[in-house]
Formats: structure tokens, sequence, C-alpha cells
């Protein structure tokens, strides 16, 4: 029996995991998908389209219908040896029923050596510029006001400059670092009164202007050896992007999950004035309320997609080493309760505890809570309604 239970599961979840998921392609003429689909909510599913054979890179971002609060962002990556005019991304099962999102599609061209260096040299001049209006000297000294304040415009700076480019490498880059910011603070309140004490006013104008631009070029090297490190790997550049609108996702059918499985348990008794346990398996069927929106590990999750509570009762009694034999009262079989992950989108593993008394006690406060843990094969029961 317990083999048997077993192998059904293992049969679904081969079955599922071999289901031929759904395609979704973009005409990007129109910037829309083609026929103007659903998308699925509880499946993965593609987004394919037709690219020239030079472009090395696609985007899918993924937004609340209307929003530009970016959800989620998958991409393609073409090899060497690739030489197909299409694409295709793969979609988790991470959108709600229900629901509208806008999809954003991205295409992205190899950089060629002079557009790269061309990029480097904007940037350079862009941060030797910022750095330089950041530097101050008022005929006593030289320094950077709110050192944490520049540093964090230089980030953006650099977002900004690189926004469009991706390594097709992986690479992110990693500048400013906080090496970059250590030096800013060093240099918050650099004095240097007694090496121009004597020195004309003119001279000592010179002499700071020289000491401003050679700390503006020593930042400014120091920015671009962490941006070249990405600038170095293999960067694509936007090329083209369409914005696919207001994309409805499936109706949920409102459906009631039931399970039905295999639940452990271990019950002790006193034998002789030792404790003697006695562990087994025992069958269950029961159902599942999941949660009313996925958390964001489910969403993250390959494994589990689903959280829920459950409830259900086991087909025969618990019983101890000795034979005596415990249900809940007033339903004379165990009831069991507690909370579950959903696996493979077909098992459903259980936590929880038995609530029993010995059989033919029907005094309530003798309940006890036995600890259990259970495997279920877990299949949506259709209620006859669409959400």
């Amino acid at each position: 029996m317990k083999n048997i239970f077993f192998l059904l599961i293992l049969s679904v979840m081969v079955s599922t995991s071999l289901a031929q998921e759904r395609v979704v392609k973009v005409n990007f003429e129109s910037g829309s998908f083609v026929n103007s689909p659903s998308v699925p909510f509880d499946k993965p599913f593609l987004v394919e389209g037709e690219v020239l054979k030079n472009v090395e890179y696609v985007e899918v971002a993924i937004f609340p219908s209307g929003s530009e609060t970016e959800l989620h962002r998958y991409s393609w990556n073409r090899y060497d040896q690739n030489q197909t005019e299409t694409f295709s991304i793969k979609v988790p099962a991470v959108l709600k029923s229900n629901s509208k999102y806008d999809f954003k599609i991205i295409t992205y061209k190899r950089l060629t050596s002079t557009q790269k260096q061309k990029l480097r040299e904007n940037l350079r001049n862009r941060i030797h510029f910022y750095l330089e209006n950041n530097y101050k000297f008022d005929g006593k000294k030289v320094s950077v006001e709110k050192p944490k304040h520049v540093y964090r415009g230089l980030e953006k700076l650099i977002d900004k400059a690189l926004e469009y480019q991706v390594s097709k490498n992986g690479l992110q880059y990693v500048a400013p670092s906080k090496l970059v910011l250590s030096e800013l603070e060093n240099d918050r309140d650099f004095k240097f009164r007694k090496f121009l004490s004597r020195k004309k006013t003119t001279m000592r104008d010179s002499i700071a202007n020289k000491l401003i631009d050679k700390k503006v070029n020593h930042l400014t090297d120091l920015v671009m050896s962490e941006v070249d490190q990405f600038l170095n790997s293999d960067v694509v550049q936007q090329y083209r992007s369409v914005t696919v609108e207001s994309v409805p996702t499936d109706k949920e059918r409102f459906s009631l999950p039931v399970n039905a499985g295999m639940y452990a348990w271990n019950k002790s008794t006193t034998i002789n004035n030792a404790s003697v346990n006695n562990t087994n398996f025992t069958p269950g069927v029961g159902f599942t309320i999941p949660f009313a929106a996925k958390t964001t590990l489910a969403q993250k999750a390959k494994l589990f997609d689903s959280f829920g509570y459950s409830m259900g009762v086991l087909f025969d009694p618990v019983r101890d080493a000795s034979g005596t034999e415990f249900v809940t009262p007033g339903v004379n079989i165990p009831v069991y309760t507690g909370f579950g992950v959903r696996l493979f989108k077909v098992v459903r593993l259980n936590v929880g505890g038995l609530i029993l008394a010995e059989d033919g006690i029907q005094d309530f406060q003798k309940i006890t809570f036995l600890p259990t843990a259970g495997l279920a094969l877990e299949l949506n029961l259709w209620m006859g309604v669409k959400k």
C-alpha cells in the first residue's frame, strides 16, 4: 500500500515535469503578443520572438499594469554557436491569477571596440567633471563637503551612464566602491595652511588647483579601474524595446486542494516502568486552505510554491506499544491539523499535530497533541466557479 502510494506520487511528478509549456510570441512591429493571449499564473510559460542574428541578448521585464515598479526580470543569452533568429525566455509561475501585467521586451547588440572606447571616455569625462566640482579651495584648505552625498551622487552618475549596457558574462560593476568613499572622507578637511603660509596669494591658488587636479585625477583613475572590470567583459547595449501593456493572466477556478497520503507519528507509553515507543505510518486524507498571497520566498523558490493551513483525518487509530488505541473524541478517528508546503505542484508536505485521547474517553480535558508529519498527493477539487 505504502509503496504503491509513493510510486503514484512519483509518476504524477514526472508527468507534471514533462507537461508542455505554453508559448507566447512577441510581435516587435506592433508591440504586442500575437493573438493577444492571456498568460498562465500557476505554471511556467515561454516568451518567444524573432530577432536579428546580431542580437546577442534579450530581457523580459514584468511590471504590474500601469506601474513602473519592476517585479521580475528574465533573460536570453545567445551562445557563439547559436545562429538562430529566434529567442526563447522561460517565465516561472510567479504571477497572480485574474491580474494584468505590462511586459517590456528589450533586445541588445554587442558593443564594438570603438563604441566601448567612446563609452569609457565619456564616462571618465563625466566622473572627472563631477568630482572637480565637489572639491573646494577657500584660501586656507582644500576639502570635500559632505563626502557621503558626493559618493551617492557618483553612484547615480555611473548607474545612469551604464543603464543601457549589460555584460553577457554576467558581471556586475561595483563602482564606486567603499574605497572611493574612504578617499573622499579623508579629503573632507585636508588643511595645508603651513604648506602655503609663506606663499603669495597667486602662488597659493596655483598650488591649490594643482593639488585638486591631482586628487581628482587619482579618484577618477580609481573609479574607472573599478568600472573597467565591467567594460572589459562582453558588453551589449540596448538596441530596441517594446512594451506589451495590460496582459491578463488566466482566471483561477475556485477550488479546494484535497490531499491524501501517509502520516508519521511516534506514540510512547510506560510498560514495567520503562518508556516504550511505537512509531508508524497511517494513511489519511484532508484539505488545505492556501494562504491568500504567495510569499516572496515561494515566488523565488523552484521546489515549492504554496503555503497553507491543513486539516484532515487518519483512517486508523493511533496505537501505543501496549495496543491501546487513541482517537479524537467525538470523531472516533484521529484528526490532524498543521501547516504545509506544496512541492512540485502536486505533493503536500504537512507538519502539525494529532488531536488525541484514549478511545472511549469523551473528556476533552484529557486531549493531548501528538506531533505528526505527512507527505500527501494533492489535487485541486473544482467547485464550479471562477474567481
